[in-house]
């Protein structure tokens, strides 16, 4: 494998040479990403092994508009998801000056904000939505005077989604898209979109399939101050009847998004508001793989603020796009260039509430319905969450910057069944971060956050504490050392530690090639990228890694 890696990576740079040669219009480009891990991982407070080794190669090679790209991967073992040796991730794609594209092989892409298509991969959570199949594009301005311009899309192939939470388990898609963006006057664009998929998803060892249509509408209107976006996407689901599902099963939902920003003299204000009604259902058949569910290569907005912080990101709100209603204000303001604020507030819940009315020991739930579902409630039975965050950054001199922000979170994720037992989890975090400029070259950046937190459902003291210290040195251009620790008084912490410690390390060896290392350990926890959220196990050992390109 090592001699194959080898001449492949002596076949691209051949052939960048002999292009040169013979005065093509050619290019070539190698990146290469190269991970390594081994220690300890932990399950509760048991200490299992943990080794992976990951080698991705990323080529392409570009041909007067013709490119040719694919990846090489050893993934043996994966840090998260299913083993792989070889080839995947080829594609040859074609542009041409007239706006015309055309792509065959594994791609990604997003439409619009992502209501009705959004698929993508994020390798640290090992999630990848990707498309293998064909895709054709034209893109052209009408007129001179008064120019519109038209965008028009249509897709076509198969996604094996490998849940990111259960790998072995694999869903299939033959999905299929047409898609229209037309700009008729220059503040003004409007989006018409429709996906047909047909799935086939593993229960209980047999096959449900489940076909579904989803069209979409999007407007985007873009002032030089002034910006409004709203999108509005409908799914029917029919699944077909087999062992677990005897009858047709039609489900129908829809999402709702939008957005509006106005920026002036020194202020800027942003209000995001969603809308997911994807698969409201009862209580007691609430599932991730249900087939009327959101399926996987949706991916709406969260409306949520993304955090930096730490301990912010210890408890993650989970959006649950099939029932959720809510979303958040943003207001900046800069009195001067050296001096800014940050202010947000965000809110989400469930639409409804439920009832039991089974008075024997059964249950079986009716919902209650309620004429303002559009608006997020507060109370309990429909699982609320908020958050007020706030935020300043002073730029005292050249040599001293300071960022603090104060956040307080409420979540609760209420038990139909026994409402006392629902889980609330509070939490106030401080963070403060402060980066000392030692020279024109060296850069102290320290960084402490304190959080306490209570937990309902605790059965001891249900009110712990968190704390966060980190120091980096950087040394322009090349070198970053940083160590983090982080401590805690929770008595009921899974793995039963209250310290950990890590030391990381980046050396950019030159212009092309960055290596990082890193030993110690890691709490592990809840960790959220685009809406997607998975469990990272607590891990303690060394890791590796080499990033390159050429």
């Amino acid at each position: 494998m090592k001699i194959f890696f080898f001449a492949f990576a002596v076949f691209f740079i051949s052939c960048r040479f002999a292009f040169s040669q013979l005065n093509l219009n050619a290019d070539a480009a190698v990146s290469n990403v190269f991970r390594y891990g081994s220690g300890y991982e932990y399950t509760g407070n048991i200490k299992s092994p943990k080794e992976y080794f990951e080698n991705l190669t990323d080529a392409r090679l570009t041909v007067n508009g013709v490119t040719f790209g694919m990846r090489l991967e050893i993934s043996d073992p994966i840090e998260y998801g299913l083993n792989f040796k070889g080839v995947r991730k080829r594609f040859v794609e074609y542009k041409h000056e007239t706006g015309l594209s055309l792509r065959a092989g594994d791609y990604w892409e997003i439409l619009s904000r992502g209501l009705s298509l959004n698929v993508f991969e994020d390798r640290p959570l090992g999630y990848d939505t990707g498309i293998d199949g064909i895709r054709i594009a034209y893109e052209k301005k009408f007129g001179k005077k008064n120019p519109v311009l038209l965008k028009t899309q249509i897709l076509g192939g198969d996604i094996n989604y490998s849940d990111y939470i259960s790998p072995e388990r694999t869903e299939k898609y033959k999905i299929r898209n047409a898609y229209a963006e037309i700009s008729p006057v220059k503040y003004l664009t409007l989006g018409l979109s429709y996906v047909y998929s047909k799935g086939e998803l593993p229960e209980e060892n047999i096959n449900t399939i489940v076909k579904t249509d989803l069209p979409e509408i999007n407007l985007n209107f873009n002032l030089s101050d002034f910006q409004f976006y709203a999108a509005y996407s409908h799914k029917t689901s029919l699944v077909t009847p087999n062992e677990i599902f005897q009858n047709p099963v039609t489900a129908k939902g829809d999402g709702f998004y939008s957005s509006v920003s106005y920026s002036f003299d020194k202020f800027g204000l942003t209000f995001d508001y969603k809308n997911y009604r994807y698969d409201i259902t009862l209580p007691d058949n609430r599932s991730n793989t249900r087939p009327t569910r959101m399926l996987p290569y949706q991916n709406p907005p969260t409306a949520l603020k993304e955090h930096t912080s730490t301990l912010i990101t210890r408890n993650p709100h989970v959006v649950d796009f099939n029932d959720e209603v809510g979303g958040q204000i943003e207001l900046v303001y800069s009195p001067n260039e050296k001096l800014s604020f940050n202010i947000n507030g965000s809110v989400a819940s469930r639409h409804y509430q439920y009832e039991d009315t089974d008075p024997t020991s059964g249950t079986s739930y009716k919902r209650i319905e309620r004429d303002n579902s559009f608006i997020p409630s507060l109370d309990d039975p429909f699982s609320p969450f908020w958050e007020l965050y706030t935020e300043g950054e002073y730029y005292a001199s050249d040599k001293v910057y300071f960022k603090a922000a104060f956040a307080r979170q409420s979540s609760l994720l209420y038990n139909q069944i026994n409402p006392l037992s629902s889980e609330r989890i509070s939490t106030t975090t401080i963070p403060v971060e402060v980066k000392y400029s030692l020279s024109s070259r060296n850069t102290l950046t320290f960084i402490a956050e304190q959080q306490w937190a209570n937990n309902s459902i605790r059965i001891g003291e249900k009110t712990y504490m968190n704390h966060f210290l980190s120091l980096t040195f950087s040394r322009s251009p090349n070198i970053n050392l940083t160590l983090n620790t982080e401590f805690t008084d929770d008595g009921e912490e899974p793995t039963g530690k209250k310290f950990w410690w890590l030391t990381e390390a980046s050396y950019k060896i030159n212009e092309s090639s960055t290596a990082l290392v890193s030993y110690g350990s890691e709490r592990g926890g809840l960790r959220c990228s685009n809406g997607i959220c998975r469990f990272v196990k607590p891990f303690e050992g060394f890791r590796f890694g080499v990033q390159s390109s050429f």
